[in-house]
Parts: C-alpha cells; structure tokens; sequence
C-alpha cells in the first residue's frame, strides 16, 4: 500500500480529522484509551527516563501493528528547530495535508507556513521507530500518528504518554489487560463515558 491510499483509508477510519491524539479524543473517544509514561518525580527527566518512554512507546506500538503496513505521518510544527532525521531516513517525504486538516488546525498551528506534513509507509517490525520515539520523549518533534489500514487502530504518542485508539472491544481489553499499570489511573479529559482507568467502548 503506498501513501496515498493509505491516506484515503485514514480519513475514511477518522472521519478527516488530522492525525493528532488530542482532537481525536473528542471525535473518536468510543475507540480510546490512553497510556501514559509519567514519573512521579519532579526532577527533570532523564536520558534514561525518556530511553524507558521510547522502549514503552515501542511496546505497545509493537503489540497493535507487528506484521502490518503501517501508515507513519508527522506534522513537523517548525522543522528548522525539531529532529527529522528518523522519519526522513525511513523514506518520509513531504505531503500536501487535506483541506479539512488545515481547516481543524488552524486554532492549533501557531504559523501554518512553517509546518511541514510527511508521511511514509512501512512493514512493522519492533525497533524500526526508535530513533522516532526518542525524539518524541524528548519533545525534539511535534506530532506523530501510525495507522494501520488493515484494523484503523492508531497511536499517537507525546512526551508523557500516547492516545491510542483500537477498534474492536476485545482486542481492546486484550491491550488494557496487557498494559494496565501504564493506564491512567483517574479519569481524563474526554473521558466522562468511562468509568476511570478503563477501556474505551464503542458505541452503537
């Protein structure tokens, strides 16, 4: 599957909304849980603390795509200022974001000009986003989504954790029962059909 088709299959699966975890919280919060990687201490984070958060991301990336083609998209917030370097050594080239994202993003994107959309497309294996992760624990780069057409599950980390997003209720308890001490454990913004530290459901 190449870019463009797997582009179609995502605005299909997310109704055209732009890959970015916290707006689909809202649209598809039926489809939802997050994890999240933060410490409990106040001091800043460590290389080796953001190396946990890059394993963790990888984890359970690995547990929803191993032996798909993914979709990998990014929205480079100001690449002069944000680490590249990964996604454009997987093949990551630049692509023009549909209208409906850049209508959605308008609030959120502090200068459209200097944003940059790529994506590439790859098979899964564990590992292959490494360097990605790191940079996303870090706060190097602004927004990533990996998609897979096959499901429409999707994970889109951030620096303290991910918003995951996981159709089919069984495989979604399967991920909760296998990562449940890295599930919030109150209730979190968007949340309020859900009882705290729970699985998403879908609705109808």
């Amino acid at each position: 599957m190449n870019v463009a088709e797997a582009l179609d299959a995502w605005q299909a699966q997310y109704s055209a909304q732009p890959p970015v975890g916290f707006m689909l919280r809202f649209s598809h919060e039926s489809v939802w849980t997050r994890v999240h990687y933060l410490r409990e201490s106040t001091e800043p984070a460590s290389i080796e603390d953001d190396r946990q958060t890059a394993s963790r991301f990888d984890a359970v990336a690995s547990a929803l795509f191993t032996g798909t083609t993914v979709l990998v998209l990014a929205i480079h917030l100001d690449p002069r200022h944000e680490d590249t370097a990964g996604l454009r050594a997987l093949g990551a080239s630049a692509i023009t974001p549909p209208d409906s994202w850049i209508e959605s993003l308008s609030g959120y994107l502090p200068d459209l000009s200097r944003a940059e959309f790529v994506a590439t497309t790859l098979s899964w294996q564990r590992g292959c986003l490494d360097r990605v992760w790191m940079a996303v624990a870090r706060d190097f780069i602004g927004r990533i989504a990996v998609f897979c057409p096959a499901t429409g599950d999707a994970f889109c980390p951030y620096g303290g954790g991910a918003d995951v997003f996981v159709w089919g209720s069984e495989r979604r308890s399967k991920l909760g029962d296998r990562f449940r001490a890295w599930l919030p454990s109150t209730a979190t913004p968007g949340s309020t059909k859900r009882a705290p530290g729970s699985i998403a459901v879908e609705q109808g």
